[in-house]
C-alpha cells in the first residue's frame, strides 16, 4: 500500500509539472480555440505557475488515488 501511495505522489507531481509546462509554453490554434498560452514562466507570473501546478497535481492525485485504490484521501 505504501508503494502505491508513493507512486500516486510521484506520478501526480510529474503529471502536474508536464501539463503545466505544456499549458504555458505551447500555442496550438485549433480553429476558434487555442490550447496553451505560448509564453514563458516569467511573463505568465511565477505565482500563476505555482497555482496551476498545484491544481493540476491535485487533480492527478485524486484520479490516481481512485484508479490505484490506495484510499489515500480516505485515511
Amino acid at each position: 500500500m505504501q508503494t502505491k501511495r508513493l507512486i500516486v505522489l510521484g506520478a501526480s507531481l510529474v503529471i502536474g509539472a508536464i501539463v503545466t509546462w505544456i499549458i504555458i509554453y505551447a500555442y496550438i490554434p485549433l480553429g476558434p480555440i487555442t490550447i496553451g498560452f505560448g509564453t514563458n514562466m516569467k511573463d505568465f507570473a511565477y505565482s500563476n505557475v505555482a497555482l496551476l501546478f498545484i491544481a493540476i497535481a491535485a487533480i492527478a492525485a485524486i484520479w490516481l488515488d481512485y484508479v490505484l485504490d490506495t484510499k489515500f484521501l480516505k485515511s
